[in-house]
């Protein structure tokens, strides 16, 4: 069993790593371990464990997950848990029943994958990892060749899919008994908490966060600004969420455009995206006092919700409010706060104010990085506009804050993202998590909030398409990202199957993972009309009662063996004498047959020395040697039947 449990120790030894983000170092370099030691039992070079052994070793392992994951992530230890056991079984196995039992396990070891990444890649890979598995099982019961039974399992799951395919679409879907709470770990380029100065590096992360469908005649045009927190409380350092941010919206408010679709990616965050300000009609969404969409749950999973734009008819800022979005922590930043109120008294209104604070940025050359210097000074503002002048985002949109805010004007950070990478072919954007933006929100009395985006006047490009569309920034931003496929999308080839890739992900994201209730019942009833409540059960019972009988026929049917060409030659030259020749030995069928037909001794002799070394002989015959049989056998049968 060694050579068949080292594989499935080396699968699980890629799985752990490719979920490295989800069970960190510790457990990863655990597995590898185990790994190596397998692979040092099959090489021979130790002897496999006792059983008191192997038993320290899962205390071992235990003792890892716990310390190394712990409580706080349930189901990051379960899993890792169960691949540990798993991998220790694998050391342990040595009878043929023990190896079948690890196999069994894997086909639900395997699709926890899913519970970390759902898109189309991690499915290829699940499957492949299935087939795998499904090919070990007949490598260990049957002592099939690898290669052979891998080519008799896809065989298998490539006939079982389209009957998922259509079990899936036409059973009644509903909700889950339970469910799980979804991993973590999730990378997102936002955060409830923003100090821009103590960031080194932006944009290094190219997971997909959403895709949008907008409608083809809509009114929005770019810029995209994707809404997603509002931060209102400033300490001095960070600009933290709103307490306001899952307090659902009480304002009177009206409809002002198209909807459109937004497919969210698992996050593991409440928070979701929009436009502006937007409702939804989607079950479970709701919207806050911001007009930003968010939800009461986790979300765990990839989701689909419909956005409509609103605009909201408040009262106003109250006392609290104002007092809130003006609130500056006493001593710090002089220099910025002496530029506001130098401004505030030279100017009569906001737009003139704004426009103070646009000069004094383009003509002091501010530079726009995604590799600033890092600023851990209390006066942190004052350093960046009077020293490195150099940062992204958040160091101008905190910035610009601050100074409203030293200046009376209520102000906030706004933090979503902004663009998205455009696909013709389909009509969507999909935005990044590189595509992380924030910018600012000030309010006028009588008017409302106001969008400001002090990027805008460094670098007036970041505004259009996605980050990674920024030529200016192309060198720094592959770097940020290290080694993806993004990172090599200026080769032709490189980004056309990246693109590919992308447009197939959209696809299994929108009609597989996205395909809810409502989906199957609009599909259904396209289908099969006023009768889509009744047809579908009947169909699959009809469908299963088919696959049953086919599968009966196929089972009692006679069973047709394509024998070798040389076999069916002999039987050919054979039944060419009396009585069955083919069922004695090839010397005594040589002599009957010589006997019958003398002027073709020589030719039945040289036949029958051919046969025998093929079926008989550990020596295959050449390639002209068995052209000569194949020969010889014609010849032999045209002539006796003259």
């Amino acid at each position: 069993m060694g050579a068949q449990t080292l594989l499935t120790t080396l699968l699980y030894g890629l799985v752990s790593i490719l979920l490295f983000n989800s069970f960190g170092l510790v457990f990863t370099c655990a597995m590898l371990l185990i790994v190596l030691f397998k692979l040092a039992i099959y090489r021979g070079l130790v002897q496999g464990p006792s059983e008191n052994l192997v038993n320290l070793l899962a205390f071992t392992v235990i003792l890892v997950v716990f310390v190394a994951i712990g409580f706080s992530n349930l189901v990051e230890m379960f899993v890792s848990l169960l691949l540990g056991a798993c991998a220790l079984k694998t050391i342990q196995a040595k009878t043929k029943k023990q190896a079948m039992s690890v196999q069994l396990l894997n086909f639900f070891v395997y699709p926890c994958f899913f519970i970390f990444s759902q898109n189309v890649l991690s499915l290829l890979f699940v499957l492949v990892l299935l087939v795998v598995n499904l090919a070990q099982m007949l490598w260990i019961e049957h002592g099939i060749a690898l290669r052979s039974a891998i080519r008799q399992a896809a065989r298998h799951l490539l006939l079982a899919l389209p009957l998922a395919a259509i079990m899936v679409v036409l059973l009644p879907k509903v909700s889950p008994f339970w469910q799980l709470p979804g991993a973590n770990k999730t990378q997102t380029g936002l955060s409830e908490d923003i100090d821009p100065f103590e960031i080194s590096e932006l944009s290094r992360s190219d997971e997909l966060v959403f895709r949008a469908i907008l409608p083809d005649n809509t009114q929005m045009k770019p810029p995209f600004y994707w809404r997603t927190l509002v931060h209102d409380n400033y300490d001095g350092t960070r600009w933290r969420v709103s307490a306001q941010h899952d307090v659902p919206l009480q304002a009177p408010f009206r409809a002002v455009g198209e909807s459109y679709t937004v497919i969210a990616r698992a996050s593991g965050k409440t928070w979701l995206y929009n436009l502006g300000q937007a409702k939804s009609s989607t079950r479970g969404v709701n919207t806050n006092q911001f007009g930003t969409l968010f939800m009461q749950k986790r979300l765990s999973s990839s989701m689909e919700y419909q956005v409509t734009p609103i605009h909201t008819a408040g009262p106003g800022l109250v006392n609290w409010q104002y007092r809130l979005n003006t609130a500056l922590p006493d001593g710090i930043n002089p220099l910025a706060t002496a530029l506001a109120l130098q401004w505030d008294a030279s100017t009569g209104n906001t737009a003139e104010f704004i426009q103070q604070m646009k000069q004094y940025f383009v003509q002091n050359r501010f530079h726009y990085s995604l590799k600033p210097p890092t600023i851990s000074d209390r006066n942190s503002i004052d350093r960046f506009l009077t020293e490195t002048r150099e940062g992204f985002c958040g160091h101008y949109a905190a910035s610009a804050a601050f100074m409203l805010r030293a200046a009376g004007i209520p102000a906030r950070l706004v933090s979503g993202y902004l663009g998205g990478e455009y696909n013709g072919e389909r009509g969507y954007y999909s935005v990044y998590q590189y595509d992380a933006h924030a910018w600012v929100e000030y309010y006028v009395p009588q008017q409302g909030w106001y969008r400001l985006d002090p990027t805008a006047w460094v670098a007036p490009d970041r505004l259009s398409g996605s980050l990674s569309e920024l030529t200016a920034l192309e060198d720094e931003f592959k770097d940020n990202l290290g080694l993806s496929l993004m990172s090599y999308s200026n080769l032709a080839l490189v980004n056309w199957v990246r693109l590919q890739i992308e447009q197939l992900d959209y696809q299994w994201t929108r009609w597989v993972l996205n395909f809810d209730q409502q989906k199957q019942s609009r599909l259904l009833r396209d289908l099969f009309g006023q009768y889509h409540r009744l047809l579908p059960a009947l169909s699959v019972f009809l469908l299963l009662i088919a696959i049953f009988v086919a599968r009966f026929w196929y089972l009692q049917r006679k069973q047709v063996v394509k024998l070798p060409e040389a076999v069916r030659l002999h039987h050919a030259i054979c039944q060419l004498a009396e009585g069955e020749l083919h069922k004695v030995t090839p010397a005594q069928a040589l002599l009957a047959l010589q006997s019958q037909y003398p002027n073709l001794s020589q030719e039945l002799a040289e036949f029958n020395q051919y046969f025998v070394k093929s079926r008989f002989s550990r020596a295959q015959l050449t390639k002209s040697e068995a052209t000569r049989m194949k020969a010889l056998g014609r010849l032999i049968i045209k002539k006796a039947k003259k």
